[in-house]
């Protein structure tokens, strides 16, 4: 059982503050924020305001930080730069970053002083910096704490524009958890292309050719959504451009008919059933005559997906969905889970693992070093017309990624495969699987592994096995030993839950007026480039 940390809060703050921030870190990691002292709790790290002394919190990591302001009085962000210290205590992949970024408080600085290292500045002076005292850290910012309104979640005050308060909050919690933390998975990423489809060597502004040499050239990956009502049609020398090339391009599933809001209505379960197996069906089709593998990835037109859609999509057999954190909220804001979207490197939502996603509009590479700084995918989605400067947006995008260290870039199947937590305790090797089937690479000291199954997933049981032929059947929580001499590439995969009682599915045929509107759309795309 993971260690819960208790962090006590400074009597000197007036009130509780940060009752919703609290209560969402609380459910991501292992903490537990305590007010003042209470009796039987031994701290294991402090927050205090405006660096008071706190006797009863002595000898733990502790971290000081500004008065926040009251809710009714906060004045709006303002921009400023900030510019981080090259210094192992400041987190990859900031260090030694200069970035743009919003801060509720741009003038209030810190007075460095002789025994502390300063890890961030903004214009004003430093604003982060850091001391120890006896062998303990201790943190000072400027900021006050991130404050998240009852309507307000995770990804609110942790995104592209704004994301240093919570940064510091974060790096003081991995400081005082680091002994049991978990660790990310390797880097990795993809760009999207929304729409296209195989029916010609280009589709408007995209050229398959091209982006295959620009992708050859720059070392990236791109992905194709399709729309399975498109694949009444396949050209075969476009089809030829995926097989053989499919280290550049892939394909994955852009709902069914691209109708509005169509993975996102109120339909029944056999509606919900019958709509993702005629999507299934399509594509199998598509496969069949290009013997072209489709990735079953579901990204949703618009972003618009609900939840029970997503627990249908684990059912029939989708790898994962891809789509942003803010469509998640948009389409499902009575959910619960909404709360904490944003922080994990992919989320389990009734089941069905989720990519995030980014546009690219805004901080784009703010939102980059944030998804590498959290485990995520980094995953930039566009449309052709993202494409009519002939794929150079992509090129830059994919020279800062790739400068960030050795990144895996490729198709969804396997972008969702890394999606994982892990540790290593002695030679015990620790896994969360945040996906139905993940690829595994074990650490060399390993001897056993564990299963440890998320709250969010059921407790079925996996399955291990690797190249070599080893295959064991794992029930989480239970150890098992690993044969010496064997792989280290692992497949570890959910084993299929019990069939669900036979349900009649049917779905109706694509209207004409749907299919005529996707005609319509494919010309007036295709006609842009003239």
């Amino acid at each position: 059982m993971t260690k819960l940390y208790h962090i006590q809060i400074s009597p000197h703050f007036k009130s509780p503050p940060g009752t919703e921030l609290f209560s969402i870190l609380e459910q991501l990691l292992p903490i537990n924020f305590i007010f003042g002292v209470q009796d039987g709790i031994e701290a294991d790290g402090a927050i205090v305001i405006n660096d008071s002394a706190d006797k009863d919190a002595a000898g733990v990591p502790r971290i000081s930080l500004s008065s926040p302001a009251e809710p009714a009085n906060k004045s709006p962000q303002i921009e400023a730069e900030v510019e981080f210290a090259n210094d192992p205590d400041v987190p990859f992949p900031f260090r030694g970053r200069r970035v743009n970024t919003k801060l509720a408080q741009v003038e209030s600085v810190l007075a460095a002083r002789p025994d502390e290292t300063v890890l961030a500045t903004s214009k004003q002076g430093p604003i982060w910096v850091m001391s120890k005292v006896g062998g303990v850290k201790h943190f000072r910012s400027a900021l006050p704490l991130p404050h998240i309104s009852t309507e307000e979640n995770f990804n609110d005050v942790f995104n592209g524009e704004c994301f240093l308060e919570m940064l510091v909050l974060l790096q003081f919690v991995r400081e005082i958890t680091a002994n049991t933390a978990y660790q990310n998975p390797p880097l990795r990423a993809g760009f999207i292309i929304d729409d296209p489809n195989l029916h010609w060597p280009r589709y408007g502004f995209v050229d398959y050719r091209e982006i295959i040499g620009h992708a050859q050239k720059e070392n990236y990956h791109v992905s194709f959504a399709t729309i399975p009502l498109d694949t009444w049609f396949t050209h075969s020398a476009t089809a030829d451009l995926f097989r053989t090339n499919s280290r550049w391009l892939s394909l994955l599933i852009h709902g069914n008919d691209h109708a509005k809001k169509e993975l996102a209505l109120n339909y029944s379960e056999a509606m919900r059933k019958g709509l993702l197996q005629q999507a299934i069906q399509r594509i199998n089709r598509l496969e069949q005559k290009t013997n072209i593998r489709v990735c079953r990835v579901m990204v949703p037109p618009h972003g618009a997906c609900s939840d029970e859609m997503l627990a249908e999509l684990s059912k029939c057999g989708f790898e994962s969905a891809c789509i942003s954190a803010g469509s998640l909220r948009a389409h499902n804001q009575d959910k619960p889970w909404t709360k904490t979207l944003g922080f994990l490197p992919a989320e389990t939502i009734q089941g069905c693992p989720v990519l995030p996603r980014w546009g690219l509009t805004g901080n784009v590479k703010n939102s980059l070093l944030l998804a590498a700084y959290l485990g995520q995918p980094m995953i930039l989605r566009g449309h052709h017309q993202d494409l009519k400067d002939g794929g150079k947006a992509f090129d830059e995008y994919a020279r800062f990624i790739n400068g960030l260290g050795n990144v895996f870039w490729s198709n969804m199947t396997d972008l969702s495969r890394l999606n994982y937590l892990w540790r290593l305790e002695g030679t015990t090797c620790r896994v969360k699987p945040l996906g139905k089937n993940i690829a595994f690479e074990l650490p060399v000291e390993a001897t056993e592994i564990i299963i440890e199954t998320p709250g969010a997933i059921d407790d079925y049981a996996w399955r291990a096995s690797s190249a070599d032929g080893f295959k064991r059947k794992i029930i989480p929580g239970e150890r098992l030993l690993l044969l010496e001499g064997m792989g280290s590439n692992m497949l570890i995969e959910r084993e299929a839950p019990p069939p669900s009682p036979y349900l009649k599915t049917s779905v109706k045929p694509t209207g004409a007026p749907l299919i005529l509107r996707r005609l319509l759309t494919e010309a007036r795309d295709r006609l842009l480039v003239f």
